[in-house]
């Protein structure tokens, strides 16, 4: 299951010390909430994904007590710090958290680069403050934009995600510093308002800025090697030795930066993490459809980046002009880090030679599955990463040079910034 799935199991489903869950006088009885369902269900030994009705997600995210909401929020996290699962039945496991990373910070890295949070925030801000967006009729809407401001844009909460103090008093560059310092990457845009900028996020002298490079080279490894399992006849230059190579120091960066500590609770950059992630999948969930919030904005579409785009207009600030691909790709990526940075499967040459073999015939045990899952994956990040960023990854020849500019956003749809020259769409893999 996604953050918010899980968050919904941690307030309906995961007692508390007293043996009871959490309860609010505005929230229904849980039973009127069912379980997770099967979404992408399939024979064995194919992994079974569990999820709750998008009908019954938004209605969760539209509850009148936000409170209860941040007090589930707070309760994942404690089952996450605890290393629990969350189970249907004894055979049915729909989240398991006694591997030590749940979450990504790539996935809220990728994500955020679309403007995604940059627009939402005006989005709420413009319904606060003015009536240019129109009054919504709908009490859902209307619920949803209040706890939007309340969960993500208030500083005086002392909720797990909540990454504003008196020592770090913006959210934004919080997690500006904590993607600089696991990826060495900065964000493609610059502040909203080039004429009131926030106070500008340090740039940790700790940081992996041979991340891109690395990681790239790891993505092009991955594609020769793919391309020649394939092959009948010809020459075979891969050479799975340097995947496990490339492997394990993407491996050893991104652990450098959390500690050698096995509590995912108390490691470096969880909590920014695990905030980011949060962050980004509510208001990513949003747009993934064609919910009341993008009806009552007129942006419905057939994809979530044409409806962001649309939004973007609205409110005058620039969705990246690659979001599709960002959107794409941002599962995958965290799926494919997840596992490097695991260990033990990436760093086995037997189990990547099955893995870049895995698309040729159907699995027949749970790990040939998962390897077809992990090759499905890079295939998604791969082609989705040449389109944000330019990079040639299958071509065998590509100079990667770890410094990429994604085409400009179209004029039509500038930003005040942009207008003013100041911040130009870009992501940066230095």
């Amino acid at each position: 299951m996604d953050i918010l799935d899980n968050v919904m199991w941690a307030a309906f489903y995961s007692p508390l010390t007293d043996a009871n869950i959490i309860e609010s006088d505005f929230v229904p009885n849980p039973a009127s909430f069912p379980l997770p369902v099967q979404t992408a269900p399939g024979p064995p030994p194919l992994v079974n994904v569990y999820n709750f009705g998008i009908a019954n997600k938004f209605g969760f995210c539209t509850l009148d007590d936000t409170g209860y909401i941040d007090k589930s929020i707070q309760r994942h996290w404690y089952d996450i710090s605890q290393g629990r699962s969350y189970a249907i039945s004894a055979t049915e496991v729909v989240s398991d958290f006694s591997v030590s990373r749940p979450y990504h910070l790539i996935y809220a890295y990728l994500v955020e680069n679309t403007r995604l949070l940059q627009i939402f925030e005006r989005v709420i801000e413009k319904y606060l403050q003015d009536e240019e967006l129109g009054i919504t009729e709908d009490p859902q809407n209307f619920s949803w934009l209040m706890n939007g401001e309340r969960l993500f844009f208030k500083s005086d909460t002392p909720r797990s995600t909540n990454l504003r103090s008196l020592l770090r008093p913006s959210s934004d560059n919080s997690r500006r510093n904590a993607y600089f310092r696991m990826f060495g990457m900065d964000l493609a845009f610059g502040d909203i308002d080039p004429q009131n900028p926030s106070r500008p996020y340090i740039k940790a002298k700790a940081s992996n800025q041979q991340f891109i490079v690395l990681f790239e080279r790891f993505l092009a490894e991955i594609w020769q090697a793919y391309i020649n399992a394939r092959n009948t006849s010809g020459a075979n230059t891969a050479d799975v030795n340097i995947l496990v190579d490339l492997a394990q120091e993407l491996r050893e960066i991104l652990i450098a930066r959390r500690g050698s500590g096995s509590d995912y609770a108390r490691m470096n950059l969880s909590r920014e993490e695990f905030s980011a992630v949060l962050m980004t999948s509510w208001f990513a969930f949003a747009v993934s459809y064609n919910s009341p919030i993008v009806n009552y904005l007129n942006a419905q579409s057939s994809t979530i980046g044409e409806r962001l785009l649309k939004i973007g207009n609205k409110v005058g600030i620039a969705a990246h002009s690659k979001c599709q691909s960002l959107f794409d790709m941002a599962g995958a990526a965290a799926l494919v880090l997840q596992g490097i940075e695991a260990g033990g499967i990436f760093t086995d040459p037997i189990w990547l030679q099955g893995l870049l073999n895995s698309l040729q015939t159907p699995p027949t045990t749970v790990m040939q599955a998962a390897q077809r899952n992990y090759m499905n994956d890079l295939l998604t990040v791969i082609n989705n990463w040449e389109k944000a960023t330019g990079h040639r990854i299958k071509n065998p020849e590509a100079n990667i040079r770890g410094a990429v500019r994604i085409a400009p956003t179209p004029a039509a749809a500038t930003s005040p910034a942009s207008q003013n020259g100041s911040a130009k769409p870009r992501l940066s893999l230095n």
